[in-house]
């Protein structure tokens, strides 16, 4: 019998929202004190590295990866625009100053989003798959605590 074709993008609310929270966080970090905006793209290999470490052994870590980056994607505009123009800026700004900021501050976004969802979806793939070759699997429920936990055996799932 055939199986219809089900195309699904599963993720965890709570590993996203984690992994969004993180991205902000670890990227505010490297815009603010270390004054590096190109260290963002290693962030999104640790925040990838992350969403496998929160998720299960089933959890699509690779998912909650991306999704978490893209929705930072407009606080990571909004820092990336402090950090362009030097600091939160005043009404007595110049306007000029205020539009080139936001135009290079969207050109950079346009630039590292695309390429922090890659590297923390590789991130969570190579995290995931690292977990996954050592035995027993580093990180994950025993079988029988799994068991105990949930009251379900191996039947019912």
């Amino acid at each position: 019998m055939r199986e219809p074709f089900d195309p699904g993008f599963d993720f965890d609310r709570g590993t996203v929202a984690a992994v969004t929270a993180t991205t902000v966080l670890l990227c505010a970090t490297v815009l603010f004190v270390l004054d590096r905006p190109a260290w963002m793209l290693p962030v999104a290999i640790t925040v990838g590295g992350f969403a496998t470490a929160l998720g299960g052994f089933y959890d699509a870590s690779a998912n909650n990866a991306l999704l978490g980056v893209a929705l930072a994607t407009l606080p990571l505009y909004l820092l990336v625009f402090v950090y362009r123009i030097g600091g939160v800026p005043t009404p007595g700004t110049d306007p000029d100053l205020l539009f080139a900021t936001a135009v290079y501050s969207m050109a950079d976004m346009i630039g590292y989003i695309p390429m922090m969802a890659v590297f923390a979806y590789l991130g969570a793939t190579a995290a995931d798959r690292a977990r996954r070759r050592f035995e027993p699997p580093v990180g994950y429920r025993d079988r029988e605590e799994t068991r105990r936990i949930t009251g379900l055996d191996d039947e019912t799932r």
